[in-house]
């Protein structure tokens, strides 16, 4: 029997990227012939919860210290494991689907333990051990609870896995980023010859972080990168970043047997972190996307009901729909959504086009309450006009709407709405919306989804419209554009346009030392080249839309987990 153990903070709900690729891998024809059983593994992070909300939906408790359920096969031994390392343990079954294909699902196991009160005496002589084996200094990170219940649930693993699964051939465990390289470590201190460690990297979080806060963000950190690779480190270069525990953290994966990079750029970040890691473990593995099959008369449909909603809004049909569905964070680099528009904006004048552009981004990850949703439609025409403060913009919001508003005040052809809300429905979104709208149409009708993010190891969102024949606009610093380009790399027509910031930077100083002015300027510079080219790839009739439907439909195969999965998951890994 062939076991694989996910460790991750979306061991029992999805929260973002993760919890997607656990659903589309772990529901994968090629995943399930490889593995036998599933487990996923985690912190057990709110003990005051609601016993039917402990491990998701589509799940079932079969083992609960904290609800006295015992209808396990394994109770005598989790309660033996629990009294020997002080801990809480919950354990159960959930049904898994695919996000556009509920018939392809898979059951997995779940385990999730409570480790407030571990045993201190044991949890010491493991971190001596970490400090012995691999010099891994865990004090220094001690006051970091984010650290310490990783750690922490790596102390019981071995324990549980030799009750739960006592009899697999093989076991591989997956460390899903940092969060499972003390588990991992645990299991390589006295590894067997049937056990595997993989780290999944869904990005280089030191590289993120320099991104996010250098001046010149991408330009500054790629440019950089590709000057330095192989001759200077990161930490070289950046300076120590050990007070990041995930720095240190993510270094020990080139001891494990393999590193999944999720781009191609992470497989860089990754050897520019830790130089001598050998070059034949780290394997460039992309995510995949859930693909609904449609036909074009279904993306019609789909058109009329976000041009229903544009006339709704501000009184025009629009000829194009351009969108944007992403988390609210400075990595998504949404300023250049903006500086975009304002270049296609005279390209659609010219030409006599109008245009509609949907950013859908919160801050909230919960979503607002459809009661308080239409408060503000009502009182004060939410989403075209916004408020500060709850239930409207908060934080980042804020800038964000402003940005919006601006470009509102004096574009011509296109006209642009910020919905801070998660979801496109009447219930979710407002009753502007027509009736029978679903997320699924706003995805299939648009013609553009824009993703200029300065930091994404892979990118699922920038990619979801293109089976449903709309251009991807993206940064190369997205994971996902090198998927693409391998894709259609035989095809003439792509429905893509790549906008190379680092690239294509004509900056004559130093890349360390550039400034946001000076980064902003460099941006404006190239989105105004790259502007004229984006507009021609546009769909502009229904025989342009109909062409490029039928180009995306060809070749969309290639974007599906099915497609990724089985690259991954063969007899050589």
């Amino acid at each position: 029997m062939h076991t694989a153990i996910h460790i991750t903070h979306e061991a029992a709900k999805k929260i973002g990227g993760i919890g997607s690729v656990l659903s589309g891998i772990c529901t994968s024809e090629s995943y399930l012939k490889f593995y036998d059983k599933t487990y996923f593994y985690g912190p057990l992070f709110d003990d005051n919860i609601d016993q039917k909300d402990r491990l998701g939906s589509n799940a079932k408790i079969l083992f609960s210290s904290l609800d006295k359920i015992y209808n396990s096969s394994y109770d005598n031994e989790f309660n033996e494991l629990i009294e020997r390392y002080h801990i809480d343990l919950v354990y159960g079954q959930k049904i898994i689907f695919d996000e556009i294909h509920p018939e392809k699902k898979s059951t997995i196991e779940i385990i999730l333990l409570g480790i407030k009160n571990i045993r201190k005496d044991l949890l010491d002589i493991f971190k001596f051990q970490l400090w012995e084996i691999f010099k891994f200094n865990c004090q220094l990170y001690e006051t970091d609870w984010d650290f310490e219940q990783y750690l922490r649930i790596a102390l019981p693993l071995r324990s549980i896995l030799s009750i739960v699964s006592p009899n697999s051939s093989a076991i591989d465990y997956f460390s899903h980023e940092y969060m499972g390289v003390c588990s991992c470590l645990s299991i390589l201190k006295d590894k067997k010859a049937n056990e595997r460690l993989f780290f999944y990297a869904h990005e280089v979080s030191t590289a993120r972080v320099i991104v996010e806060s250098h001046q010149g963000h991408d330009i500054s950190f790629y440019n950089i990168l590709q000057k330095d690779l192989g001759k200077l480190s990161l930490e070289e270069r950046f300076g120590s970043q050990k007070h990041n525990s995930r720095n240190e953290l993510i270094k020990y994966a080139k001891y494990f047997d393999k590193i999944f990079a999720v781009g191609n750029w992470v497989e860089k970040e990754y050897k520019y972190l830790v130089p001598d890691t050998e070059p034949q473990k780290i394997i460039i593995t992309y995510n995949g996307i859930p693909i609904n099959e449609i036909d074009y008369q279904h993306k019609l449909e789909s058109r009329a009901k976000i041009q229903q909603y544009c006339n709704n809004l501000f009184n025009f049909t629009p000829d194009i729909i351009m969108t944007h569905v992403t988390r609210l964070v400075i990595s998504k680099g949404l300023w250049r959504d903006i500086s975009l528009l304002e270049q296609l904006d005279k390209y659609f004048h010219d030409n006599h086009l109008k245009g509609f552009f949907i950013l859908l981004s919160s801050q909230i990850g919960t979503g607002r309450e459809s009661s308080d949703i239409y408060k503000m439609e009502d009182n004060y025409g939410w989403p075209i006009w916004h408020k500060e403060n709850w239930p409207d913009l908060v934080g980042y919001e804020n800038d964000i709407f402003w940005s919006v508003n601006y470009f509102n005040a004096k574009s011509k052809n296109i006209k642009a709405v910020f919905i801070n809300q998660f979801g496109f429905t009447q219930e979710q979104t407002g009753q502007r919306i027509p009736e029978d709208t679903k997320f699924s149409d706003l995805r299939i009708a648009s013609d553009a989804e824009f993703g200029m993010s300065i930091y994404e190891p892979f990118g699922i969102a920038q990619i979801e419209t293109v089976p449903y024949g709309g251009i991807a606009v993206l940064s190369r610093a997205c994971g996902s554009s090198f998927l693409l380009e391998n894709v259609w790399n035989k095809s003439q027509d792509k429905p893509f346009h790549i906008i190379d910031f680092a690239g294509n930077s004509s900056y004559s100083k130093d890349y360390f030392h550039l400034n946001s002015d000076e980064r902003t300027l460099i941006e404006k510079e190239i989105l105004k080249k790259e502007a004229k080219s984006i507009f021609n790839k546009l769909p502009k009739t229904d025989n342009d839309r109909k062409k490029l439907f039928e180009v995306c439909i060809n070749l969309s195969s290639g974007l599906e987990w099915e497609s990724i999965s089985k690259n991954i998951f063969k007899e050589d890994l």
